[in-house]
């Protein structure tokens, strides 16, 4: 029998705790649990015990829409999903295995546009347990480049944002909490392209925590005193002038000294 659990679309963290005592079409130990989606969003879906094969089905065509196979650690694997009802097969990789417990965490994936003028987005950190290390992945699309620091609320917390072939651009953490001077902070040089956010929050997080992590333009040049490092255009041009002046004055004492 099927247990519905609430709607996915409603709230950007769900836990779907149970045992697998039913059985799978392959005679494996299983659990099938239902759930709804009522707007379309991209689902991070996260098994957090060892050997446990889940697939999430499309119920209206019975379709196969993800799958993942844990093998010693957690695993987990991101889909699309549009409005409709969906269902977890959770099943026992090893079908001699007896009936085990089991926890599958699912998570809302915001998609993050950044421009010249920055980004933000809002989560829910969680606390660790059940072999779930809290670790959010989301996705931000850099569509304006420039220069920005970050501020990140949540303490003791580490962060990372990283090419879709795993290069990091920019990191940092909240050790120290990020209200330190905003010209002291990090800077980082940010190119248009895809990018994932990685948020992993502190081991001893005790209770869902709200936070929010945003990018700010930051100008490298402006200094904390309202200086800048670079000269402007204007003085540019007046100090310019000075050398040829200088330079104009010397020619003209060199030719009147000489006749």
């Amino acid at each position: 029998m099927s247990v519905s659990i609430p709607n996915l679309s409603l709230s950007n963290f769900s836990q779907l705790k149970g045992k697998t005592t039913g059985v799978a079409a392959n005679g494996a130990p299983a659990d099938y649990r239902t759930f709804t989606v009522s707007k379309p969003g991209e689902f991070n879906f996260k098994i957090n015990n060892s050997f446990t094969n889940v697939d999430i089905v499309d119920t209206s065509t019975n379709k196969v829409i993800a799958n993942l196979r844990s093998q010693q650690d957690a695993t987990d694997v991101s889909a699309r999903l549009g409005p409709g009802t969906y269902s977890a097969v959770i099943s026992q990789a090893n079908r001699t295995a007896g009936q085990r417990d089991y926890s599958l965490d699912v998570t809302e994936k915001q998609n993050i546009l950044m421009t010249a003028g920055g980004a933000v987005m809002k989560g829910t950190a969680q606390p660790p347990g059940n072999g779930d290390t809290g670790i959010q992945k989301h996705n931000i699309t850099v569509v304006q480049g420039g220069s920005f620091t970050a501020n990140f609320t949540l303490p003791n917390s580490r962060w990372a944002m990283m090419t879709k072939e795993g290069k990091v651009v920019a990191s940092s953490d909240s050790s120290n909490p990020d209200g330190q001077d905003f010209f002291k902070k990090p800077t980082y040089k940010i190119d248009p392209g895809e990018y994932q956010l990685v948020i992993i929050p502190p081991s001893k997080l005790s209770s869902p925590t709200p936070f929010q992590f945003n990018f700010v333009p930051r100008d490298p040049t402006v200094q904390a005193n309202g200086s800048t490092t670079q000269e402007s255009e204007i003085s540019k041009t007046l100090r310019e002038r000075q050398v040829r002046l200088k330079q104009w004055a010397a020619e003209a004492k060199s030719s009147s000294t000489k006749a």
